[in-house]
């Protein structure tokens, strides 16, 4: 008689990108070892039933509020009544269902609720949000401080702000530190060691955020990376393939309102085929959009990739030796687009004028032979 399967519970942060994520990595789990189960969300639960997984209702933290305080910098989220909150509601869910193993992606009251339930704990991590990435995590553009640091010598500014995130990062820790003495958890040192897990999967190149020092519960797993079922190949047919192919997609939470001047018609000398424009800001006769799209089928066409540099998005860039340039929506973003300039694969497009995305996109497009299909 076969043994009983090991319950895996995963618990996303209710954002598309994270999601998607998790869905790779538990269709690499044998389902005959493994019942695995996803924290249900309104927005989509479609997707994980799709692939054939049963979702469990839990306390969660609100990602809109999240992506908020994530965009002005603030931290206030993380607050001690929250974390509460949904730390129990962890703790009672993990009881109930019996779970043997939790696997968490920016679920950062999972160690506590883990320790407490006493079950092993998986994280989901990117290479920047390790305590031991080799490179500086720069102060983002639209921070109070940057320009401030951009008038440092930059090695004075990289130690800078070296020390003032050290602080930060436990000032936004205190009220996990409250709560591990309250419930007897054993103490951790700062907010980034909170994170970590029994095991942490880190979903990047170590050739774009190379690790210092890595311990053995960490390993490189490599971008995880969801491929739309939906090919939707007609776009192909609307193709005008004697212009430059432009691919533009800005995630679930890139701006697109900054994208509205490709509705100039100068720019119909391109065609631009969206993915994900769901309010139409993009409109326009040369403009292509869609609602949902097999991303890597569109770049192996594209000569360029317009996006707001989200993971799973530059490593299918990356993928289809597509260049970038890149609108940041919030910070982690910020250190991906850093990683991309470092290694020559794309390039930020903050604070360009309408003359430096003319010029960019010129560059990156009609220097290349056309990609016609085969």
């Amino acid at each position: 008689m076969a043994g009983k399967r090991k319950r895996v519970l995963f618990f996303p942060l209710n954002l598309l990108s994270h999601y998607l994520r998790c869905l790779v990595l538990a269709d690499s789990y044998d389902k005959t070892a493994y019942d695995i189960r996803f924290l249900s969300s309104d927005r989509y639960n479609t997707y994980v039933k799709a692939r054939g997984y049963e979702v469990f209702s839990c306390a969660s933290f609100d990602a809109e509020f999240v992506m908020h305080c994530t965009n002005n910098f603030s931290f206030e989220w993380l607050n001690r009544t929250d974390i509460e909150r949904v730390l129990i509601g962890q703790v009672k869910c993990i009881n109930a269902m019996k779970a043997d193993v939790v696997i968490g992606d920016v679920a950062p009251t999972l160690r506590m609720a883990a320790e407490l339930a006493g079950v092993k704990h998986i994280t989901l991590v990117n290479g920047y949000m390790t305590r031991y990435y080799a490179a500086t995590r720069k102060i983002p553009r639209k921070h109070k401080a940057y320009e401030l640091m951009q008038q440092l010598p930059a090695r004075f500014a990289e130690a800078l702000t070296t020390v003032g995130e050290r602080l930060a990062f436990r000032k936004i820790h205190a009220p996990f530190d409250s709560l591990r003495k309250k419930y007897n958890l054993p103490a951790v040192k700062d907010y980034l060691e909170e994170l970590e897990g029994d095991e942490n999967l880190i979903c990047d190149m170590p050739e774009l955020f190379p690790q210092k020092f890595l311990p053995a519960a960490y390993r490189f797993i490599g971008p995880l990376i969801y491929h739309h079922p939906e090919d939707q190949p007609d776009w192909q047919d609307q193709v005008n393939w004697n212009k430059p192919l432009i691919c533009v997609c800005m995630g679930s939470t890139g701006n697109w309102e900054l994208l509205r001047f490709l509705n100039d018609p100068y720019y119909s000398r391109y065609t631009i085929i969206t993915a994900g424009d769901q309010a139409g800001v993009l409109s326009a006769d040369h403009i292509i959009n869609r609602k949902f799209l097999n991303l890597n089928k569109v770049l192996e066409r594209s000569n360029l990739m317009i996006c707001h540099g989200g993971n799973g998005t530059i490593y299918t860039g990356i993928l289809n030796r597509v260049f970038m340039l890149c609108v940041a929506s919030h910070f982690e973003q910020e250190y991906n687009i850093d990683a991309l300039e470092r290694n020559g694969y794309g390039k930020s497009a903050a604070g360009f004028t309408e003359m430096n995305w003319k010029a960019h996109i010129r560059f990156h497009c009609d220097r290349y032979k056309l990609k016609q299909p085969a």
